[in-house]
């Protein structure tokens, strides 16, 4: 399953990755009217552990996974993976 879409206002990308335990999730914020071609005001990702939980949120409540994501202070280059 990948996702391509818009969810709340964010770009939000997601596949699953390369090591086949986690899905990967990227949520970008750009300014209302901005083009997408433009840097995007904050770029978040992480990656959700693959197990039945997690991939219902995938699924099922990608809503709040996406306004969860949005409120996480991330630092640059740090990996956070989330297992539910």
């Amino acid at each position: 399953m990948e996702i391509n879409t818009w969810v709340n206002g964010c770009k939000v990308k997601g596949f699953k990755w390369i090591d086949g335990k986690r899905y990967y999730i990227n949520v970008q914020y750009f300014r209302p009217g901005s083009s997408v071609e433009k840097s995007p005001v904050w770029d978040k990702s992480v990656y959700i552990t693959i197990n039945d939980k997690g991939m219902n949120v995938v699924r099922n409540f990608l809503s709040s996974l996406v306004n969860y994501i949005s409120e996480l202070n991330l630092e640059s280059g740090k990996e956070l993976t989330i297992t539910f």
